[in-house]
């Protein structure tokens, strides 16, 4: 008998296989790495300190963002160290595996974690820095759920993985938004 995060698992990574999917989603997983969103957020901050474009405003949204995805790899990376716990093609059979990863270890989700550090700043802060704040959320919340959801689509979580990496950034963003002072 299968437990509940193997179920879910394959019902996502084999039950909603699709062509579609399959060459959508390792590209989404993609945007919600570690490495994309380290990058964006460079290229955001050059940008935002030099006033390009006239977007020296969002200046201090950005360094939220960096402060928040900083704390979720100092949370996340030991984490995985200390629990090892391998991903699902390494434990399962008939896993479909869409892209591969150098790290063994699949608990908890760095994806997961970096990327909702990231939207939970930009949710907590939309007010302030969009006139159309009620998008910005929304588009937060969904890029979320997407990152969340490719991560076991392409096989490379379980869904424990992901909702504790979910949790790791959530609350890396809360700290960040509550005490780093931009």
């Amino acid at each position: 008998m299968m437990n509940a995060n193997t179920e879910i698992f394959y019902l996502i990574n084999n039950g909603l296989s699709n062509p579609y999917l399959d060459f959508l989603m390792p590209h989404i997983s993609d945007a919600g790495g570690l490495t994309c969103l380290a990058i964006l957020c460079a290229v955001a901050l050059l940008l935002t300190r030099k006033n390009v474009f006239n977007s020296g405003r969002y200046y201090g949204l950005v360094r939220l963002f960096a402060g928040a995805i900083i704390l979720a790899v100092l949370i996340t990376a030991p984490v995985k160290l200390l629990f090892s716990q391998p991903r699902p093609y390494l434990v399962l059979s008939h896993v479909h595996i869409l892209t591969s990863s150098v790290d063994p270890n699949s608990f908890p989700s760095g994806h997961s974690a970096t990327t909702l550090s990231v939207m939970t700043v930009l949710f907590l802060k939309a007010k302030e820095y969009f006139r159309r704040d009620v998008l910005v959320r929304c588009f937060a919340v969904a890029f979320s759920l997407t990152i969340g959801f490719s991560r076991i689509y392409i096989g490379m979580h379980f869904p424990f993985d992901v909702a504790v990496g979910c949790i790791i950034g959530i609350a890396s963003g809360i700290i960040v938004c509550r005490y780093l002072k931009v």
